[in-house]
């Protein structure tokens, strides 16, 4: 994880040339601020949650060939106003917008007050398949999809400062953002084959419930708001991908994290509260169901 608070444009230089790809700070507020949360999910592939106030980022022809790369950026705006010019053309960032951009090309991004987004940095190759050329493809807001949404969601329940992360987990993370991202690439062209949009949805939904099955607020219901659809075409999802129900899924989740605790050490009501459970004795039923013994008998046989 890679973590940056900054009070001046030669620190957000540094930190930003580090944390995605060499580049300049040419103009900022005189009174900076700015900070970054990044985390690797797969070689190559990083998530970035980014604020700062007012500065313009460059990346020109001189550092390209002084540090030449090949990574495609995705900002995914969440709050204030700016740009993003390559190839001629400027996409205006507002938040919800969602616009790609080549390391491999001069690029600027202009934010004239404060701002925050999340930034999907990857190599080309995993986006290549979409068949476009990068040149037609970047400085443009794509436009609204399942995909898209999905993306957005799953990219914005990601967790930097989380110290509990899991190698394989975080690869398929980063394998879905990288599926949806072409789904939604390709459903931004008007003669693209439709994309399978519920299969790429459904694994999404399933790795939000990962990521955040332990926080008690994970309902079904807001399973559905987090990714823009609803409750019953999510339920449709989950069924459609053979697995259990939205619920079922969530509670066999939290106990797979309540079992962990208790084979640690936690006591019944910490395993309880931490796996996402508010209340202990429904989580001593439930868990008695799932594991044929209590957990009071589960953390004694852990502790043996």
């Amino acid at each position: 994880m890679l973590h940056a608070e900054v009070a001046s444009v030669s620190e957000w230089m540094q930190a930003c040339s580090t944390a995605f790809v060499p580049l300049r700070v040419r103009s900022a507020n005189p009174l900076f601020q700015a900070s970054l949360e990044q985390v690797e999910l797969a070689p190559g592939v990083t998530l970035t949650a980014v604020a700062s106030r007012a500065s313009e980022v460059v990346r020109d022809r001189a550092v390209i060939a002084e540090s030449p790369r090949e990574d495609i950026l995705l900002s995914l705006h969440r709050s204030g106003s700016g740009s993003v010019s390559q190839h001629g053309r400027t996409a205006r960032l507002t938040p919800g917008a969602a616009a790609l951009y080549d390391a491999s090309a001069p690029y600027t991004l202009a934010f004239p007050a404060q701002m925050s987004e999340i930034v999907l940095q990857l190599p080309r190759r995993a986006v290549s398949r979409v068949g476009n050329a990068f040149e037609d493809l970047t400085a443009r807001v794509l436009h609204p999809s399942g995909p898209l949404r999905a993306l957005a969601a799953l990219a914005g329940s990601i967790d930097p400062e989380s110290r509990q992360r899991n190698r394989v987990e975080d690869e398929a993370i980063a394998e879905s953002l990288a599926s949806l991202l072409r789904a939604a690439i390709s459903a931004d062209r008007p003669s693209a084959p439709p994309p399978l949009e519920a299969e790429l949805l459904a694994l999404a939904l399933r790795l939000h419930v990962d990521e955040h099955a332990a926080d008690p607020e994970l309902t079904p219901e807001s399973l559905a708001r987090a990714f823009h659809i609803s409750l019953r075409y999510t339920q449709k999802l989950f069924a459609h991908d053979g697995g259990d129900a939205p619920a079922a899924c969530i509670r066999r989740r939290r106990l797979e994290i309540a079992q962990r605790l208790l084979r640690s050490g936690s006591s019944v009501a910490e395993a309880a509260h931490r796996s996402g459970f508010v209340d202990v004795d429904t989580f001593s039923r439930a868990f008695k169901r799932e594991y044929g013994v209590a957990p009071s008998r589960e953390r004694a046989l852990a502790a043996r």
